[in-house]
């Protein structure tokens, strides 16, 4: 059987490249260090680490082991944090993820209120891509998601807090004009900027909304993966894009880009709230999602 420390010395080791560093910062011997992990070596009959210039790097097999110590190690630690903090009083962490532009326009500001009124909580956000976020709530790791509903992990509750919304904009110059009529032949003819090469979902989405299929070639102008981004190129002149609502009604740019027949808006999915069944008698967990249905978010406009 694996032992604790043994982890914890594989982890140590992993972040300092360096079995003497790993030493002084566990405050034991170097020659402790060496032989925890030889032990655990000839325990799984796999070599973990190699020698690299002065510093020591995980094998690739010594990778794989390590990604489940921290996260065996930071389950534990976060168990034993709820242990230790009475779970009916708002005290302890409460660690929440969602993608990158619904958490700035809305959760980021939110939750720096949420956590000056809640002096003994300790509030940690993760701002990123759904994959991630998604195996990091499944391995325990966020106790929190708000994500749309095609992305949801099939493990937890959920609520429903609101509905993304998205518009077409284009930049305010003479030659963009694009009457409420337009054609999609017409349309596709502008220069486009788009999220991604090869396609833009949300600008897909639209375009079957507004015409019932989407223009089979884009004049795509420029590409770029932020819509703040693109909101900026669109002031710039570069062209037209369609981005999320709550982007447009935070950015910088949102009175200095025309917005398509004054906000037609096309539906991107519904967003939830996710949380773990078996946290939700913590009082933490609780109030922080009462917070979260009851807040004016850009979700609900």
């Amino acid at each position: 059987m694996i032992e604790t420390s043994q982890l914890q010395t594989l982890v140590a080791v992993t972040k300092a490249k360096s079995f003497s560093k790993a030493a002084e910062d566990l405050h034991v011997t170097q020659s402790a260090i060496s032989q925890s992990i030889k032990n655990l070596e000839k325990k799984i009959d796999v070599k973990l680490f190699k020698r690299t210039g002065k510093k020591v790097v995980l094998t690739p097999e010594g990778e794989k082991l390590y990604s489940l110590a921290s996260g065996f190690l930071n389950q534990m630690g976060d168990t034993l944090d709820e242990i230790q903090n009475d779970k009916d009083s708002m005290t302890g962490k409460v660690r929440m993820g969602t993608l990158t532009g619904i958490g700035k326009s809305w959760l980021a500001p939110l939750m720096l209120e949420f956590s000056k009124d809640n002096p003994g909580l300790k509030v940690s956000l993760n701002l990123g891509f759904q994959e991630d976020l998604v195996r990091e709530f499944e391995n325990y790791r966020l106790d929190i998601l708000i994500l749309p509903e095609e992305h949801l992990p099939s493990a937890g509750e959920k609520k429903l807090i609101g509905e993304e919304k998205c518009v077409l904009v284009y930049p305010d110059e003479k030659e963009f004009s694009l009457p409420s009529d337009i054609t999609l032949e017409k349309l596709s003819e502008y220069p486009t900027i788009l999220f991604q090469e090869g396609g833009d979902g949300l600008y897909g989405k639209w375009c079957r909304k507004k015409f019932g299929r989407v223009p089979k070639k884009i004049n795509s102008r420029y590409i770029i993966n932020s819509h703040g981004n693109m909101l900026q190129a669109v002031q710039k002149g570069l062209g037209m894009a369609v981005v999320p609502k709550h982007v447009l009604g935070r950015s910088y740019y949102k009175d200095k880009v025309r917005v398509f027949e004054d906000g037609f808006e096309v539906s991107n999915g519904k967003f939830y709230v996710i949380y773990h069944k078996d946290a939700s008698d913590l009082v933490r967990i609780k109030a922080t999602i009462d917070c979260l249905e009851k807040s004016e978010n850009p979700l609900q406009n």
